[in-house]
């Protein structure tokens, strides 16, 4: 019963959250367009941005304290929905579409932070592991990293849809439903710092089947990397209430 409240919970999230509006509707300028099919977000720091920016693939508003944190520093906040787009090529291109719009219209720098959450963090990596030369540093929380542990076959239509927009692309299966596990060296090589958060009670992400087998395979070091492990906490709720130490971290130059 604990386990399928827990998914019930899942899916009625971004619905929840997105009904109360993220606060800086009211406080800050932010301006929606679409790309494609694709919904997007800018959010603009009061007084003078200082170029920099952070990106969701997923989940806009959600957890926001650090999205809020960094909007204070005089960082933009944006976002491009491909929350179930699960890292295709096809959902990849549009979010570069994305990143040229955004840069130019909003005089960007070159390089982003890419943030993502649960099934956002799939995404997350997987981008960076195509568009390194993009991506100044990568946060996730919970980070879906193989789509056979998250959605897996227990959530068929979720299951079903990931296989079919993947194999759409002409894609084998077998090779890509753990994609930022397999790829995630080329991270590494391109020394792009990445912080993780996670619930150490996490049944719908475990940690030990995702980003935990990143941690494990390629042998992360303290430096470039941060983990963040959050005792008694399940999927949610993600980041940290307090987030001085991610804040920190992505602040740093």
């Amino acid at each position: 019963m604990k386990h399928i409240f827990s998914l019930l919970l899942l899916a009625l999230l971004p619905a929840t959250l997105f009904a109360k509006g993220p606060k800086w509707q009211d406080r800050y300028r932010h301006d929606d367009f679409r790309i494609g099919e694709r919904a997007c977000t800018v959010v603009l720091p009061e007084g003078r941005p200082n170029g920099r920016w952070i990106v969701r693939p997923a989940f806009l508003g959600a957890f926001p304290a650090v999205d809020e944190a960094l909007l204070e520093r005089g960082f933009t906040v944006a976002y491009c929905d491909v929350t179930h787009a699960y890292g295709t090529p096809a959902a990849q291109a549009d979010f570069e579409r994305f990143y040229e719009t955004v840069r130019e219209r909003y005089g960007l720098s070159e390089r982003f932070i890419i943030e993502g959450f649960s099934r956002g963090g799939f995404f997350a990596l997987t981008y960076a592991i195509e568009h390194p030369e993009q991506i100044e540093k990568i946060y996730v929380d919970a980070p879906v990293c193989d789509l056979e542990s998250w959605p897996s076959p227990r959530e068929a239509k979720l299951y079903a849809d990931a296989r079919r927009q993947w194999e759409a692309c002409g894609a084998d299966w077998a090779e890509v439903h753990d994609y930022p596990i397999r790829h995630f060296g080329r991270i590494v090589e391109a020394g792009i710092p990445v912080i993780v958060c996670y619930g150490e009670a996490d049944e719908i992400v475990p940690y030990a089947e995702n980003f935990g087998r990143i941690a494990a395979r390629y042998g992360l070091e303290i430096g470039r990397f941060r983990s963040i492990a959050k005792p008694g906490c399940g999927h949610h709720p993600h980041s940290l209430e307090r987030p001085r130490r991610i804040v920190r971290f992505l602040k740093r130059r």
